[in-house]
């Protein structure tokens, strides 16, 4: 039995969905069931605390938080310059 689904996607990832299915010779379909295959198997075998989430949500007062901090003429960190790679030299 097959199931159809829908989903938004951006024009960049459309783009490169049909790149890779004209340069490999399969089907759309084909392209996605792997991916979300692939996708399934990871989270199944990698323990959750370490799965990065491709996107980050803010709440509105966290947001006002962040942008108070750019505004300020406070100094990074050592912890953020150490996580931007930034060690000062």
């Amino acid at each position: 039995m097959r199931t159809q689904i829908s989903a938004y996607i951006s024009d960049e990832t459309k783009a490169e969905v049909e790149a890779f299915v004209k340069r490999y010779g399969i089907s759309e379909a084909q392209l996605i069931e792997e991916a979300l295959q692939h996708h399934l198997q990871a989270l199944r075998e990698i323990p959750c605390d370490l799965v990065v989430p491709t996107r980050l949500m803010v709440t509105e007062a966290s947001m006002k938080r962040v942008a108070a901090r750019l505004a300020s003429d406070e100094l990074p960190t050592p912890a953020l310059r150490g996580l931007m790679g930034d060690d000062g030299e």
